[in-house]
């Protein structure tokens, strides 16, 4: 029989989920992937992915936002899956887009929940019908108000297009600026 573990000793999931928010404390704003997390914190990316939720939840609850893993804004990272990190107050449109992905998630969870629970309410076996058909009335309620807000988040998803668009025009620039002055450099060797 294995030792029973001391309530008040975090569990090994916690113990990873603390390890992750202490060295994000130390890269605030930076743009991390899984790797970049893994190399600094010395956790295998398999106990990773379970830690990074529970460091999120946990960041929340610090005043702090850890962001939803979305493709990197920096032209030189195309196509890489990467988060960051914020202190209370330090968010840009690219937090707010963070958050109107997570608002569109929750609305699609809510059109599930909406969906069953009237299914309840209609169902003469259900265990309680008056309830199930409360909480349809309730989460439909929370999607039309949500729906109504998000369309005030399109603002940010054209400005986040636009400065997208000019980062990826700036570094074509750079590549054809380093491209130039490869070329003039071995022209003059």
């Amino acid at each position: 029989m294995s030792p029973k573990r001391n309530s008040d000793t975090p569990s090994g999931l916690q113990q990873d989920a603390i390890g992750v928010l202490l060295w994000l404390r130390h890269n605030l704003g930076r743009e991390l992937s899984y790797a970049d997390i893994a190399r600094g914190t010395g956790i295998p990316d398999r106990r990773l992915r379970q830690a990074v939720p529970k460091a999120r939840v946990a960041a929340h609850e610090l005043g702090y936002r850890l962001e939803q893993f979305m493709h990197s804004r920096d032209p030189l990272k195309r196509g890489a899956r990467v988060t960051r990190f914020h202190a209370l107050g330090q968010g840009d449109e690219f937090g707010a887009q963070d958050a109107l992905m997570a608002i569109r998630k929750t609305v699609a969870y809510m059109g599930d929940m909406h969906r069953a629970c009237v299914f309840e309410a209609n169902n003469p076996n259900s265990l309680d019908q008056e309830a199930f058909g409360q909480m349809a009335d309730a989460a439909e309620g929370s999607m039309r108000t949500i729906g109504g807000v998000e369309r005030l988040g399109s603002k940010a998803v054209q400005r986040q297009k636009t400065i997208v668009h000019m980062a990826k025009e700036i570094a074509d620039l750079k590549a054809q600026i380093a491209d130039l002055t490869s070329d003039e450099s071995a022209a003059s060797a």
